[in-house]
């Protein structure tokens, strides 16, 4: 009897470490299957973030294509819009490098009514009119207002001072018309020789108006980027083509002004950046893509 009894004592510690390596492994699986079924869900979430991005750009591209001028925007990014498709969204917008003159300016004017001054910085350079070897003309300003007298209480830059050079390139002061072209101007920081050859990287002063992919005019030539990146007021292009758009190579010293793609009345003419964040539950995918005109 006794021996009985030791036997079930036995069983019984046994079928306790049993239970606990059984609901042990209850749990270890249930706790597998949950992080299994979070997975799938994050990956699903990422997925449709992505494509909701991409339909973000499409309908962004599409607007850009039936705008007439895109530089005519009071506002830069292009008033952002939301696309809510179900439970789902998709923020769209777009970036533009240049605005245009809003009213004629004379040779002796030192106020320029703008259409957008968003993201032109506080003090800087401009390029008025598309080629400094014709009517174009270096202009520096001391400031920006949203609301100028002289301008119908419109946008305006302040404190220009007019014909000015840059790097030793310059054209005299003259009258601009209504709807003529105002580019940012930066200068170059490292020195190109003349060569198609493409280098890995350059670079140029930092400017907020340049978009983060696209194409530069240093003196003439055409210079494309895929992708930039900014640090310590210096932007640094990657992704460089050279001699774009059929434009000559040049070599551009340190100082040289850069503005983004000049017009030349020729495809292509403009240049924005679209840029489409899609957003599903926690996931967030963002696309950017440059489009020309």
């Amino acid at each position: 009897m006794q021996r009985r009894a030791n036997q079930c004592g036995y069983l019984m510690v046994a079928a306790v470490i049993l239970i606990v390596i059984v609901a042990f492994l209850a749990v270890a699986l249930s706790t597998m299957l949950a992080s299994n079924v979070n997975t799938t869900v994050n990956n699903l979430g990422s997925m449709q973030g992505l494509y909701q991005a991409e339909g973000g750009l499409e309908y962004e591209q599409r607007r850009l294509a039936r705008n007439l001028d895109w530089y005519r925007s009071v506002t830069d990014p292009m008033a952002t819009t939301t696309l809510n498709i179900g439970s789902d969204s998709s923020t769209v917008k777009a970036n533009l490098p240049a605005t245009l003159l809003r009213r004629n300016l004379t040779s002796g004017a030192n106020v320029v009514c703008v259409y957008t001054l968003d993201r032109f910085p506080a003090t800087g350079s401009l390029l008025l009119d598309d080629d400094i070897a014709s009517s174009g003309e270096f202009v520096t300003y001391t400031g920006t207002t949203s609301s100028h007298a002289s301008c119908g209480s419109l946008a305006a830059f302040t404190g220009v001072a007019r014909g000015q050079s840059i790097s030793g390139i310059s054209n005299a002061a003259s009258a601009h018309t209504r709807s003529d072209r105002v580019y940012p101007v930066t200068t170059l920081v490292t020195n190109l020789a003349a060569s198609c050859a493409s280098p890995a990287t350059f670079q140029i002063t930092a400017h907020s108006k340049f978009l983060s992919a696209g194409t530069l005019d240093i003196e003439g030539e055409e210079i494309g980027y895929a992708n930039s990146n900014t640090a310590a007021g210096v932007m640094t292009l990657t992704g460089v083509q050279r001699c774009q758009n059929g434009t000559a190579s040049a070599s551009h010293n340190v100082g040289a002004p850069v503005t983004p793609m000049l017009w030349d009345g020729a495809s292509p003419d403009y240049e924005a950046e679209a840029t489409a964040t899609g957003t599903v539950g926690a996931a967030v995918r963002e696309m950017r893509k440059t489009i020309q005109r």
